[in-house]
């Protein structure tokens, strides 16, 4: 009898810590703590992803700087007399290229898979301690804070879901970040003074993602909520089908049904709506690929630049 209170008192003990953690992780969300479900094994798995990640992501300036190389070397003076000198050098560019596109072929590969690995592992352990938590709860827990049996098995497959492809989402943010940054470096490489001249068109391009990316999710949380509430209505009509059938309660359900939906549809309005300014703001990039011929064009003819 000790030992079944003590095991009880040590349960309730473990259930008011997840709680409290439960809120201080609403109240302090980050992104550290998607991963805090990870061990050692894990910890491997991301760190050879992010290595994957960067080198798929620098494939593209390379490409990039290699063959403005090759051109540069196959219009140059120097060359016009001596074709074998020329045949040499397009012929080392050309394996470094096949030696980059080698990389970027290893490092996607382990891009996808550590990644896809360790997100099937961290969820499936989330589910686990999520299953735990719920199952260490006072009977009074699911009285006042769950509706119903099938909200605690909703959250946990949508939460564990979205959770995975968010991890599963990263190397996409660290392989375009590795882009991005590769590809300011390649152009100072290659001309300084016109990269130094478009670096503040940079605010242009990141700016409108930003207030979009956060329009965007912001709109989502809120047609997830929408949408639980839909669900909700129908969970429990179906669940007590018998007693609507018995009231004649059948108009009035599909009536608070179709209200609820309302919501989430003037919502996906405003998300169409905020996806086609994202997308038409892809517009900025081709005026600034406009200036840049101009300006690159001027300095070809004025002041020495390579082509």
């Amino acid at each position: 009898m000790e030992e079944e209170k003590r095991n009880t008192m040590e349960d309730k003990k473990m259930s008011s810590k997840d709680v409290g953690a439960a809120d201080n992780k609403k109240k302090n969300g980050s992104l550290r703590s998607i991963f805090m479900h990870a061990d050692g094994v894990d910890m491997w798995l991301m760190g050879v992803g992010f290595i994957g990640a960067v080198a798929d992501g620098s494939v593209s300036p390379l490409i990039i700087y290699l063959t403005g190389r090759m051109f540069d070397n196959g219009g140059g003076a120097n060359y016009a007399s001596d074709a074998r000198m020329l045949a040499r050098n397009v012929r080392q560019v050309a394996l470094y290229v096949v030696l980059t596109a080698c990389g970027g072929w290893v490092g996607s590969f382990l891009e996808g898979f550590c990644w896809s690995r360790t997100g099937e592992r961290q969820a499936s352990r989330m589910r686990t301690r999520y299953l735990k938590a719920v199952l260490r709860q006072d009977v009074g827990y699911f009285d006042l804070k769950v509706t119903s049996t099938a909200e605690v098995v909703t959250s946990v497959s949508n939460d564990s879901l979205m959770i995975q492809e968010v991890i599963e989402k990263v190397p996409n943010l660290i392989a375009r970040g590795a882009t991005f940054i590769g590809t300011y470096i390649a152009a100072f490489l290659v001309l300084w003074r016109l990269a130094l001249v478009i670096f503040p068109f940079l605010l242009l391009l990141v700016v409108p993602s930003l207030m979009y990316g956060k329009i965007l999710l912001n709109i989502g949380r809120k047609i997830r909520v929408e949408y639980n509430k839909a669900s909700t209505i129908a969970e429990q009509a179906i669940s007590s089908i018998r007693t609507v059938y018995a009231f004649v309660g059948e108009n009035r359900t599909t009536t608070e049904f179709s209200e609820a939906l309302q919501g989430s549809l003037n919502l996906g309005l405003r998300l169409g709506l905020a996806k086609g300014l994202a997308i038409g703001s892809n517009g900025i990039a081709f005026a600034i690929w406009a200036f840049i011929t101009y300006y690159g064009s001027r300095m070809v003819m004025y002041h020495g630049a390579k082509g």
